[in-house]
């Protein structure tokens, strides 16, 4: 029998535990289902667990959380695996545990509105995160993720107002059209080897502060992006202090052959609007100068008219007299 008590209570009335080790597998602790009649935990809203070890973080653990509404797992506690059932739980905050995975029960979660899983070492997300469907906030930031899909976030797309996937390794950034997050206010994807965010502009139109450095950003799209994170006065936080290569309002970018191509391609199209404003310009002349012509045209004609319209021969009534002679 395990009965964990808190060894500090803070002045929030925040219960820390420490030396929290437990023998766990996908069956029950020990193999045993009376898991929960063998170990209690304290019974406060806010629990911070600082050390110990916890190989698989499931059902079994989160069942004798009770009223437990945040739960924090700090430091020293090793988790290798982490299962999120549907509970009452309305934060979940890993740290530095070495976990490498992670996964969502595939049930319909509103409680949960804060998930961190931070500084360990994620390689990818799991496609069950779809059932956090009242996410407000994911930080997901320090691990090795090379790839994430916002399609993932699509059922929290109302609720979610912070994303902080900063420090990983990510190459791809996926989205689609027609995919937006109406009431996200903080994206952070420093630190990572992203390009480009496919449909920037159009994916978050409430946001108000963005981290971009350190990425090989293309310049063509940061240049467009810039602009319109300048024109919304969105806040860009921690910006590049080096750079290699070219600078866009104090973030770096790589200019590529993509951007050589972007380049040539706006400096062709430069001059094509250039050469349209000419043409259109001296169409304009020639409208005056025409109508100027047919002005001077119609003045002259007028003078013509009354020596036109003047007899060269008899009057009418010489005509008249003569013929009656």
């Amino acid at each position: 029998s395990k009965n964990y008590k808190c060894s500090i209570i803070n002045e929030a009335g925040f219960c820390f535990i420490e030396n929290v080790y437990l023998d766990v597998t996908t069956n029950g602790i020990g193999g045993d289902s009376s898991a929960s009649m063998r170990v209690q935990f304290p019974h406060y809203p806010t629990l911070l667990i600082k050390s110990g070890a916890i190989p698989y973080f499931g059902k079994d653990i989160f069942a004798l959380l009770g009223g437990t509404r945040q739960l924090h797992v700090y430091n020293s506690t090793s988790i290798r695996h982490l299962f999120i059932p549907v509970t009452n739980l309305t934060e979940i905050n890993v740290q530095r545990n070495g976990l490498a995975e992670f996964d969502v029960e595939p049930v319909e979660n509103r409680e949960l509105k804060m998930l961190s899983i931070a500084h360990n070492g994620l390689t990818s997300v799991p496609r069950n995160i779809r059932y956090l469907v009242g996410l407000e906030k994911l930080y997901l930031y320090n691990n090795s993720l090379e790839y994430f899909d916002l399609e993932m976030l699509a059922n929290a797309t109302n609720s979610l107002k912070i994303l902080s996937i900063y420090d990983n390794r990510i190459k791809t950034l996926d989205s689609r059209a027609a995919l937006y997050f109406p009431k996200l206010q903080t994206l952070s994807v420093s630190k990572n080897k992203l390009s480009f965010v496919p449909y920037f502009e159009e994916s978050f139109p409430a946001l108000t502060v963005v981290s971009l450095r350190k990425n090989p950003w293309n310049c063509g799209w940061l240049s467009t992006v810039m602009q319109y994170i300048e024109s919304w006065k969105i806040q860009v936080v921690r910006k590049d202090t080096t750079c290699r290569d070219r600078w866009i309002s104090e973030i770096c970018c790589s200019y590529t052959v993509l951007d050589y191509i972007f380049d040539r391609q706006a400096a062709q199209l430069h001059r094509q609007q250039q050469l349209l404003r000419n043409v259109s310009h001296e169409n304009q002349q020639l409208v005056q100068t025409v109508h100027q012509l047919a002005d001077d045209l119609h003045r002259l004609e007028l003078q013509l008219d009354p020596q036109q319209s003047r007899p060269t021969g008899k009057s009418a009534s010489d005509a008249r007299n003569g013929d009656s002679v």
